[in-house]
């Protein structure tokens, strides 16, 4: 728990007809929560001093693995110079945002981390949040109220990228400086 101060909801859905602004409000409030501005103009900041933020848009094919992350095939050069084929454990924009909002919450001074998926609904969405749905739930300290058990892919990757045994991650939480935001058409 960081005990960051944000005034918006960590979970959100804006609801509504196509074309009725619920991107346009959620990219103000994203500007707002990071900035502290809604007009910032972020080609003119250093947005390494801020938080940060990615956006995905949901689609029928769009999976777990896309979402949270999987071992794909990556080219190397294998150790006779020779182009090879290895697997390595890519993260999807889910894991990417958490384990930015981790690193800030181990700060002095954490950041909001924003995730925003827009059209949720037109993929499956229990099949593309799978166990993570389960983090939605937020306690009053707006940190995950129940953890899910990390698979070893997930323990490995969180490792290597936070430090530390992939043993000290055998339960995730959404950190309270994580927040997702979504939109879907009525």
């Amino acid at each position: 728990r960081t005990g960051i101060a944000i005034n918006y909801p960590r979970n959100r859905i804006l609801f509504g007809a196509p074309g009725t602004g619920k991107s346009f409000t959620l990219n103000g409030d994203r500007k707002e929560l990071l900035y502290g501005d809604r007009q910032a103009d972020e080609k003119t900041l250093d947005l390494s001093l801020y938080g940060s933020y990615e956006r995905v848009t949901f689609h029928p094919d769009y999976s777990y693995a896309n979402f949270v992350g999987t071992y794909k095939p990556v080219p190397c050069i294998d150790n006779n110079g020779n182009d090879a084929i290895t697997y390595e454990y890519v993260p999807g924009p889910f894991m990417r945002v958490y384990v930015k909002a981790l690193q800030s919450s181990r700060t002095d001074d954490p950041k909001p981390f924003l995730l925003i998926i827009e059209e949720i609904n037109r993929a499956n969405v229990a099949a593309v949040f799978g166990d993570v749905f389960q983090l939605l739930d937020r306690d009053d300290d707006e940190v995950s109220e129940y953890a899910i058990q990390a698979s070893e892919d997930i323990k490995k990757y969180l490792a290597s990228k936070l430090g530390g045994s992939p043993n000290e991650y055998n339960e995730i939480q959404i950190p309270d400086n994580m927040l997702i935001w979504a939109t879907m058409n009525s």
